[in-house]
């Protein structure tokens, strides 16, 4: 499947949820598929939506996604397997 088209599929389920998008192509075609006030689009701060999500997630009580590729996620990949008892509920 290509990435657009997973987008296009997922994107009923993201409305109205918080959601961090890395860098690039893919904020771009998220924005293009369905553009929602809560979409935080990363634009040049490859390997941070990991953790502007995890930082979300933390904040407040509302569930936080996650969209990031391989790429983006290598600089901070050490967040994905920290302590369970140091994630919150609310990052998927």
């Amino acid at each position: 499947m290509i990435r657009s088209e997973i987008l296009k599929e997922i994107a009923p389920i993201l409305r109205d949820q918080l959601v961090v998008c890395n860098i690039g192509i893919p904020s771009q075609e998220l924005h293009a598929i369905d553009d929602q006030p809560t979409n935080f689009y990363m634009l040049g701060t490859m390997g941070l939506a990991s953790s502007i999500g995890l930082g979300l997630a933390l904040a407040q009580p509302k569930p936080v996604i996650v969209i990031d590729g391989d790429g983006s996620i290598l600089p901070t990949w050490e967040l994905c397997r920290p302590s369970p008892t140091m994630l919150p509920t609310t990052i998927s």
